[in-house]
């Protein structure tokens, strides 16, 4: 009886690791084949599809740089970072709103400061916001979603960075557009 206990937890970590090198291998894959799609000449699509590469977000003091994907499901977060879908493209008058996991492309933001800078390196522009504020709510605190007059950038994770398990609330760092 012991034997065969034995079996199934080695049978059961096997396929954790498995699952894991998975994603991980996935989400490897993903973020090189954005990043030549955004190499690539092409024509801008107005309103990308779900899936499709909406830019790179980079945080250069964090070493954070990651592709950004058109929606938020969990097959996108675990590619890259989504962009909501009907928030503003980045750049555009009104909050654009991207999300990523705590765990995986959006860790550093852990040591983000104010007056950080966060670019948007898209297929049509480039735009380049500077962080107001950071701030953690609950989960049904969707006014952090609403448009805005001014070009933002709100970044959303999940929060505390070192829970294990469905983390109880959410991170968010508010960016402003910089126009010099």
């Amino acid at each position: 009886m012991w034997k065969a206990a034995e079996r199934c937890l080695w049978a059961l970590g096997i396929l954790a690791i498995g699952y894991c090198t998975f994603l991980v291998l996935k989400a490897e894959r993903s973020q090189t084949q954005g990043l030549h799609e955004l190499e690539r000449p092409s024509l801008a699509s107005s309103a990308p599809r779900n899936g499709e590469v909406v830019g790179r977000l980079e945080i250069p003091r964090l070493g954070l740089s990651t592709v950004v994907f058109e929606g938020a499901d969990e097959d996108v977060l675990d590619r890259g970072a989504g962009h909501l879908t009907g928030s503003a493209r980045p750049g555009d008058r009104g909050n654009a709103v991207l999300a990523a996991h705590r765990d995986t492309f959006f860790r550093p933001l852990r040591n983000i400061r104010v007056g950080d800078t966060v670019r948007i390196h898209a297929p049509d522009r480039d735009s380049v916001y500077v962080v107001e504020s950071t701030t953690v709510v609950e989960p049904q605190d969707t006014y952090v979603l609403d448009a805005t007059t001014q070009p933002a950038l709100t970044l959303i994770t999940c929060y505390p960075f070192r829970y294990i398990g469905p983390a109880p609330e959410r991170f968010i760092v508010r960016a402003m557009l910089y126009q010099p």
